[in-house]
């Protein structure tokens, strides 16, 4: 998602974030999957870790490594 914010400063440095309706609708739309901030956070880093990772292995794979 692109989001087009204005930022509005205070002080000089950023106090607010003004989006467009449908950004911010789009936003909430999104965010409302998640219980918490926290649950938000664990998407977005195995998100990336997903992208990162090139080797995967299977189950199958896993378990006769472990020996179980």
């Amino acid at each position: 998602m692109n989001l087009h914010a204005q930022i509005i400063e205070e002080s000089g440095k950023p106090k607010f974030a003004v989006l467009p309706i449908a950004e911010y609708e789009s936003l909430l739309n999104e965010l409302s999957d998640f219980d918490s901030i926290e649950d938000l956070a664990d998407y977005l880093r195995a998100i990336k870790i997903k992208s990162e990772n090139k080797t995967w292995h299977t189950l199958d794979d896993v378990k006769a490594e472990l020996g179980i």
